[in-house]
């Protein structure tokens, strides 16, 4: 293959990465503000700003881990050593085919996983170049059982936080007044666990990865400041001739706007990996001619994806809000922001970790968690149904279009 074509599968990577980012925005963009807009504390075109911006501060500043896992965790390179452009077309395939995927869903408004998707195309990939006995089925393996285990933890944070809620405001004679008092301390815990996400190896890319002690005190700093500045305001609220659960549910819209902008900076940072990992690998075999285990990911493909995400979220992110954010549980102020908390914090941790969970399926546990608070017949059990079943179809599909888009990458190119 000579320099021109590698030059052309350079261009074609970096737009197959832009528009994978951009339909991962639109289609998971629900899972961050969906609740924001079903509860009524955004409105859309307000939601998905906030979605964008989020989305790509996320993106650029801690999305490096979980792309390293993408790229040479499920298909080991080394397998592709003397044969390094088959590797870079397999994962120009699995990017492409994972986005026809995941445009396809977005188009009939359905909540899939982008990251099952990309992973799907991978996989896909892997079976048709290297057969079963090239996958590294201990990985698959780990990454399925965070599928189970990751909405079920999220799912269980939701739920008890909303507890709380429920017991020692919404359930309290003086909600108002309870809320004065508590309040204060969900707006710490918000911005404690979004600076120490932030700051403790999260700033790789600006150079600022600071020790976990030096961390921790700017992290608890942070939180004290929004801990008094949340006291601040719900002191300044004055109480009106309403119903104080109403006035409640009012009071706590700003939280639920926070917890909902932490969760989408925590989607980018998990899920742009699913538009540059595979791209990262592209990058080094056209810049070395040889597949290496090691790659880092540079800092301008963290920002071509976040800037995809963040376009995708602008462009297309109303379709899927509904389907997440009203067809499963009633939502309001409240149950949104022990939802979204609950979303974020799994998602950011499980990102720290380079495990791909998947965002949908850690929101989708979580609202079925606030909704289960309320007892089973809160939740709606046929749209779950559904969902499900267009999970289970994620992986074979995206695996599918990979294989097509293989090997007419390969008739083409080789």
């Amino acid at each position: 293959m000579d320099i021109h074509l590698f030059i052309l599968i350079l261009v074609i990577s970096l737009l197959a990465a832009f528009y994978s980012a951009v339909n991962i925005g639109a289609n998971d963009v629900a899972n961050s503000m969906a609740t924001s807009v079903a509860s009524g504390a955004l409105t859309i075109k307000k939601a998905v700003v906030v979605a964008a911006i989020c989305n790509f501060i996320g993106a650029v500043l801690v999305g490096t881990h979980v792309a390293n896992t993408i790229r040479k965790g499920l298909v080991d390179p080394m397998q592709f050593g003397d044969r390094p452009n088959l590797f870079l077309l397999g994962m120009l395939a699995a990017v492409l085919g994972s986005s026809l995927w995941v445009n396809l869903a977005t188009y009939f408004k359905l909540p899939v996983s982008t990251t099952h998707s990309i992973i799907g195309g991978v996989l896909g990939f892997g079976l048709i170049s290297v057969g079963f006995a090239g996958i590294q089925w201990k990985v698959v393996f780990y990454v399925v059982l965070s599928w189970f285990i990751s909405p079920i933890f999220g799912g269980i944070i939701a739920f008890v936080l909303f507890s709380v809620i429920k017991k020692f405001i919404l359930s309290s004679p003086e909600p108002i007044e309870q809320t004065r008092k508590i309040g204060p301390f969900f707006a710490g815990m918000v911005g404690f666990i979004l600076a120490l996400s932030v700051i403790y190896k999260g700033l790789k890319n600006l150079h600022l990865d600071l020790p976990f002690l030096e961390a921790l005190i700017i992290s608890l700093c942070i939180g004290l400041l929004c801990f008094f500045i949340g006291s601040v305001l719900l002191r300044k609220y004055k109480e009106r001739e309403e119903d104080p659960y109403y006035q409640v549910e009012k009071m706590a819209n700003p939280l639920q706007v926070l917890s909902a902008g932490f969760q989408a900076f925590s989607q980018g940072a998990n899920d742009v990996a699913n538009a540059i990992g595979p791209v990262a690998a592209i990058w080094a075999i056209i810049q070395t001619q040889r597949v290496e285990n090691t790659v880092s990911v540079p800092i301008e493909l963290l920002v071509l994806g976040g800037a995809g995400l963040a376009f995708g979220v602008y462009t297309w992110g109303y379709r899927v809000m509904e389907t997440v954010g009203k067809k499963i549980t009633s939502i309001t102020p409240t149950r949104g922001f022990s939802a979204g908390f609950g979303t974020a914090a799994t998602v950011l941790l499980c990102s720290r970790l380079g495990m791909p969970v998947s965002t949908t399926h850690v929101a989708v546990g979580n609202i079925i968690g606030v909704g289960l608070a309320r007892g089973i017949s809160a939740i709606n059990l046929d749209v779950i149904k559904k969902i499900f079943l267009a999970w289970i179809i994620s992986l074979p599909a995206a695996g599918l279009f990979t294989v097509v888009i293989y090997f007419i990458l390969r008739l083409v190119f080789l």
